[in-house]
């Protein structure tokens, strides 16, 4: 190679490598090769501090000028690790947000809608969802409740261990395994220990589900595994669901455990009006049962079950409100109401027949508190699945920091409504209760307060606020 060939190839390496320096942040390189090394030596010091800071409960606050609407400046309270992540899951520095924002002329149609804000502070590295908003209705449809939620609505068992049993006898249903109207098919259940995981049966549907292992009842200080557990939660609703699945006395030829969406309407098959009787219709034809929940809750212990007045006593006020049962659960529009799902009941293919199977909901104001420990519904743990793909509710751990955070967090939230007026979209900060998904007993789940950043343990059925997760 010739000289001047060998020179132009090191002043072409001496500028990649001062354009690699000024990529990450460095200014006023110069073109003093001797000096690079310390140039590169300061990058290497900020990319240390930054991952340092990422292990601090309580990130520094920082000011960020952003550029109005008017075209004029304000100071905003931010930290880079905690930044605004878009309905693509793309995460921006209040900076990179506003200089986007101004380019588009403050025209919030042209970019992606912010759903929450990242954060990676206190070892935790979290996609944080703004925190349900919305009405939800009690499974009378008599009370509502704003922007919150009960963690679960009665007794829990969050099981980690293997088992069997059975949750009701043939002398409690003459019709068990007859496939007629209302019968059941199995009274069968089982847990399988697989090493790692727990395998739970239902004899009734023969569907099986696969949850975690160590996902029971434990000390919030030691609980980490908050997507499992969220995972395990659900596991467990959808099992005890399919437990307790009847008979609707419709034959298929589709092969076990086909899935078929249920229809409620009056007797004359048109959506049911305030005080109409409301009957579940499969492809068309009335199966004659009444639209109700618990159809099938029978166990063992007669204390321990839904009975049918207090049956008939839910069913007789959903009818007198006018509940819209073809359109109940967490994202319902009408009376949304504490259950799985959109719809009101599935069918669930059997042996050769339809069965239905029904939301569980326990409790109901006005009536007896002592039942209904053997059934499952955890409307908050359902409402976050219902947010996206891997979303969970958030654990202790990534609560707290929220609110130590807060200062910060309320900067970015006051700039995006203050600033960018989407005050419909995005909730304000509340100092209220927030649900963890850890639970500490079968009645009982952690929350924060973000009031005073104590952490404390309620009764799973009382209403608290909702802030969806995900991991980055």
């Amino acid at each position: 190679m010739a000289i001047s060939d060998k020179l132009q190839s090191i002043l072409d390496s001496k500028a990649a490598i001062k354009a690699a320096i000024e990529a990450k942040g460095v200014s006023d390189v110069g073109d003093v090769l001797a000096e690079y090394p310390s140039k590169i030596n300061s990058i290497q010091n900020g990319a240390s501090d930054y991952e340092l800071e990422a292990k601090m409960l309580v990130l520094p606050v920082s000011t960020t000028t952003i550029t109005t609407k008017e075209n004029k400046t304000a100071a905003i309270a931010t930290n880079d690790h905690i930044k605004i992540i878009d309905e693509n899951l793309k995460q921006y520095t209040v900076k990179e947000w506003n200089d986007r924002t101004v380019t588009n002329g403050f025209d919030n149609s042209l970019s992606a809608k912010p759903i929450g804000f990242s954060l990676e502070c206190n070892d935790v590295r979290v996609n944080v969802r703004w925190p349900y908003v919305g009405k939800i209705w009690n499974c009378l449809g008599t009370s509502s409740a704003d922007n919150s939620m009960q963690h679960s609505i009665f007794e829990y068992d969050q099981r980690t261990s293997a088992g069997r049993g059975e949750d009701y006898v043939p002398s409690q249903d003459g019709n068990l395994g007859t496939n007629t109207i209302g019968s059941y098919n199995a009274a069968d259940w089982e847990i399988t220990d697989n090493g790692d995981s727990l395998t739970l049966y239902c004899g009734n549907t023969k569907q099986s589900w696969t949850m975690s292992k160590n996902c029971g009842n434990a000390n919030f200080m030691v609980a980490f595994n908050y997507k499992d557990r969220n995972d395990a939660m659900i596991a467990q609703n959808e099992w005890m669901r399919h437990r307790f699945a009847i008979c609707s006395g419709i034959q298929t030829t589709e092969s076990d455990g086909t899935l078929k969406s249920v229809d409620i309407l009056n007797a004359n098959g048109t959506q049911a009006e305030a005080g109409e009787d409301m009957y579940f219709y499969i492809d068309g034809q009335n199966t004659t049962l009444k639209a109700k929940y618990n159809l099938n809750n029978r166990h063992a212990v007669s204390s321990a079950y839904l009975t049918d007045e207090i049956a008939e006593y839910i069913y007789s006020k959903q009818v007198e409100n006018g509940i819209n049962m073809n359109d109940t659960g967490v994202n319902s529009e009408d009376k949304p109401i504490l259950v799985r799902g959109a719809k009101g009941a599935e069918a669930i293919a059997v042996n050769g027949y339809w069965y239905i199977i029904t939301p569980y909901v326990s409790r109901p104001n006005g009536t007896q508190t002592n039942f209904d420990y053997n059934i499952i519904d955890s409307p908050a743990i359902y409402y976050c699945e219902s947010v996206g793909d891997g979303v969970y509710l958030c654990g202790d751990n990534e609560l707290l920091p929220i609110w130590t955070n807060k200062n910060i967090i309320n900067g970015l939230i006051n700039y995006l409504r203050t600033y960018e007026g989407r005050t419909e979209e995005i909730p304000s900060y509340n100092s209220g209760v927030a649900w963890s998904c850890v639970r500490t007993g079968g009645s009982n789940a952690w929350f924060v307060s973000f009031g005073n950043g104590f952490c404390y343990s309620g009764y799973a059925s009382g209403w608290y606020r909702l802030w969806p997760a995900s991991a980055f």
